[in-house]
C-alpha cells in the first residue's frame, strides 16, 4: 500500500512538473514581464522564465523546452535559427539613451562633447537594442566621433547598471529599462525611430508550446492586465 501510495505521489510531482510553462525573453523586458507573470500566477498556474540578450535565448530554446520566446520580431525570423508556428504583437521597442545623475544629455550630438568620456552599449551581434545603437551611430553619423567611447556589454540590464554605478556617462538601453530605472538615473533621451529599423516586440510560438497552459499564458499577454503594465513600461 506505501509502495503505490509513493508512485503516486512520484507521479503526480512529475505531471505537475511537466505543466510549469517555460519562457525566454530579452533581458531588457524582464522587469515588466515579471509583473504581468505575478499577476497571471495568481489563479494558481507557474511560469519559469529566463532571461538574456536573445541570441542567449534562442540557443536555449535548442536545448530546452521552452515554449514561448519574447523579443524583437526580426531578430528572431532572420537571426534566431528557431521555426516558429505563430507571433503575437505586443508593442514596439524604442531605444533611448540614459545618463546617470551627474550627467546631463539635452541631444543626441551631446554624445560627442568632452565630457562624455564613456558610453555603453550592449553587443549589436547578440541583442536587439545593440544593433538598434550601431545603426543609429552610422545614420546619424556619430559613429567614428564615439567609437572610442564604446564599453560594449552583453545585455540591456548590463548596460543600466554601469550608469547606475556611474562607471560610464552615457548608455543605450530601451524605453522599458529606462523607465524601469527613472529614480535612479539622470533622466533619458529617445532616439528618433528613423535612425533604426522598426522594434517589433512580439510573442513567438515555438512547437512546444502545445498545451493548454502555453496557449492560455499567450492569450494573457494580450489581456487588458497585462497590457497596462507593458503600457506602462512604455510598450
Amino acid at each position: 500500500m506505501l509502495r503505490k501510495l509513493l508512485l503516486a505521489l512520484i507521479a503526480t510531482s512529475l505531471v505537475l512538473s511537466a505543466s510549469d510553462l517555460k519562457i525566454a525573453a530579452g533581458a531588457g523586458y524582464k522587469k515588466p514581464l515579471m509583473e504581468v507573470i505575478k499577476e497571471y500566477e495568481k489563479n494558481g498556474e507557474k511560469v519559469e522564465a529566463i532571461f538574456g540578450h536573445l541570441k542567449q535565448v534562442s540557443t536555449q530554446a535548442t536545448q530546452t523546452d521552452i515554449a514561448l520566446i519574447i523579443g524583437d520580431k526580426n531578430f528572431l525570423v532572420e537571426k534566431s535559427g528557431l521555426t516558429f508556428k505563430d507571433f503575437i504583437t505586443l508593442g514596439h521597442g524604442e531605444l533611448v539613451i540614459v545618463y546617470p545623475k551627474d550627467k546631463s544629455l539635452t541631444s543626441i550630438n551631446d554624445l560627442t562633447k568632452e565630457n562624455i568620456k564613456k558610453i555603453t552599449i550592449p553587443d549589436s551581434e547578440k541583442a536587439i537594442y545593440g544593433i538598434a545603437g550601431t545603426q543609429f551611430l552610422k545614420n546619424a553619423n556619430l559613429e567614428e566621433k564615439v567609437k572610442e567611447k564604446l564599453i560594449v556589454v552583453s545585455t540591456v540590464p548590463q548596460a543600466m547598471t554601469y550608469i547606475l554605478t556611474n562607471e560610464v556617462d552615457a548608455g543605450f538601453v530601451n524605453l522599458s529599462e529606462a523607465i524601469a530605472n527613472k529614480d535612479n538615473i539622470g533622466g533619458f533621451i529617445k532616439v528618433d525611430k528613423k535612425y533604426y529599423t522598426p522594434i517589433e516586440i512580439v510573442v513567438g510560438k515555438l512547437e512546444s508550446c502545445n498545451t493548454k497552459e502555453c496557449e492560455k499564458f499567450a492569450t494573457f499577454l494580450t489581456s487588458k492586465t497585462a497590457k497596462e503594465i507593458f503600457e506602462k513600461y512604455g510598450l
